[in-house]
């Protein structure tokens, strides 16, 4: 099994191949030429980022006949989507029906708008619901990715987890993969590395044309889109001077869960079209074991949330983003375990979760008694034994939800089944839910709400789909959805434009 973290990815194969696109589909090697000389591409449609939004949207633009290039600033793909669980959020798929599990899609709907407060946009978030097995069809059809038999997992994950398949861990590794190797034998896409995009081109009403770029063997580039310009280059988690802007410095502290290249190029790029920005303050956090990057997840919902003080300290009833976000505020050294009992141990969830941590030699502490577990972790034997004495009695008496603070979990997990196992982690941020407004094609809006004539944005790069939290997936489906969108918006522009030459 092949394992992917921020310290060996440039030694696994799935970037190997990356660069190995680059080096085919993209520019050969040369020196710089001044900016007189500049290279000059013409495309169709030119995608900025090559994670699950743009390498979607470059395939789905290919097969509407658009020429495409794919520019990304780093020797590989680098986003959030390598990192990522490889979790699709969707409902009515084939997968559910093979398995005989029933959902809607209006209570899918009604989920998602309730994860975010209400405030997710109903337009974007009714397409999201409408469109997301159609995402997971297409990705299986189009790209032969293979799902894993699906889990159920406490509200709202429910048994909408489709988790991709395949010998690369994690399963966003996997989906990059596969994704280039669709990218690599298309020849109606090149695909350009080391190409960081430093403008985007414009008309004197503000239309789109394309994109002026650096790139290490070419110097400065420019790149004509006839039919547009996707930005593709998620958000701006990484960028401490954004994050201390909108969301305030205690939050710039959190440990990245996500990709450290992402700089906001989706909010800097995009502001001389004065674009209708919204949720700028918003993120995604989750939890994460800050020294190693090992990722629990929902693993979180399985146990008992512990502190320091060896005292329960939050609701396991929470999302795992809701618990990450609370974290930081709760505690002061942002840290906390989830404890949990052999008695879980077969779950696939945490099967994986602990793997996850193993692979990556992340703490497992493990003992036959509370006492004796709470020495491996660092807290008061006497206080962590009572505490979770006391769980569990108010568990096996229903009064869960009585507790300070409350379980309120439908049926809490007991926690009494030795060895009892620990795991330490910290509140992360993952990647942030701010940026330039979209319609349902994927067309940026501008501050009057109106489409920007040739631009587009989808994946992280995009605001206004997502509030306060989202159900586990919902990122990478949105960037199926969304991409494929703008590709066939586009695509559907330069043929009109080449039509009205002729």
């Amino acid at each position: 099994m092949n394992s992917l973290n921020r310290r060996d990815a440039l030694k696994s194969g799935l970037f190997g191949a990356a660069a190995a696109a680059g080096t085919m589909l993209g520019a050969g090697a040369a020196e710089a030429k001044p900016a007189s000389q500049a290279k000059d591409y013409k495309f169709d449609f030119v995608v900025v980022g090559a994670g699950c939004a743009g390498l979607s949207a470059a395939l789905e633009a290919a097969d509407q006949g658009a020429t495409v290039a794919v520019l990304e600033k780093m020797g590989m793909p680098f986003g959030n989507t390598i990192y990522a669980g490889g979790i699709f959020n969707a409902t009515n798929t084939y997968v559910q029906k093979e398995q005989g599990l029933t959902d809607t899609v209006d209570a899918f709907y009604e989920d998602m708008m309730k994860v975010s407060q209400g405030r997710g946009d109903p337009q974007l978030t009714r397409v999201y619901a409408d469109e997301s097995a159609g995402a997971v069809q297409w990705l299986h059809d189009r790209v032969g990715i293979n799902f894993k038999k699906i889990v159920k997992e406490v509200w709202p994950g429910l048994v909408r987890g489709h988790v991709v398949d395949g010998p690369k861990k994690p399963g966003g590794a996997q989906l990059i993969t596969q994704l280039l190797e669709q990218v690599k034998k298309n020849p109606k896409i090149k695909f350009f590395t080391n190409t960081k995009v430093i403008e985007l081109l414009k008309t004197p009403t503000l239309e789109c044309t394309g994109v002026r770029a650096v790139s290490k063997t070419e110097g400065e580039v420019v790149f004509h889109a006839k039919g547009g310009v996707l930005m593709a280059t998620g958000g701006f988690h990484a960028n401490k001077e954004m994050v201390c802007k909108y969301m305030g410095g205690g939050v710039a502290w959190m440990p990245l869960r996500g990709s450290p290249y992402l700089m906001g190029e989706n909010v800097e790029l995009t502001r001389p079209f004065f674009p209708y920005y919204m949720n700028m303050d918003q993120f995604h956090g989750g939890p994460i074991h800050a020294q190693t990057q090992a990722n629990p997840s929902t693993l979180v919902n399985y146990g008992v949330i512990v502190g320091t003080n060896g005292d329960r300290i939050i609701n396991e009833a929470k999302t795992y983003v809701e618990m990450a976000k609370e974290l930081p505020v709760i505690t002061r050294n942002n840290l906390a375990y989830i404890v949990i009992d052999s008695a879980v141990l077969e779950n696939d969830t945490v099967a994986t979760r602990l793997d996850r941590y193993r692979a990556k030699k992340a703490p497992v502490y493990q003992a036959d008694t509370y006492a004796e577990l709470a020495k491996q972790m660092g807290v008061d034997p006497e206080v962590f034994t009572k505490t979770m004495e006391g769980y569990n009695e108010a568990v096996k008496s229903g009064k869960a939800a009585a507790l300070t603070p409350g379980n309120t979990l439908k049926e809490p997990r007991l926690v009494v089944k030795a060895p009892f196992l620990a795991l330490p982690f910290s509140g992360g941020m993952t990647a942030t839910f701010g940026g330039p407004k979209i319609n349902a094609k994927g067309q940026v809006l501008n501050a009057e709400q109106q489409p920007v004539p040739g631009l587009y944005a989808a994946g992280n790069a995009i605001g206004g789909l997502f509030y306060w939290n989202y159900i586990v997936g919902s990122q990478l489906t949105a960037a199926v959805i969304f991409g494929r969108h703008a590709a066939q918006d586009a695509a559907a522009r330069a043929k009109a434009k080449g039509a009205k030459k002729a």
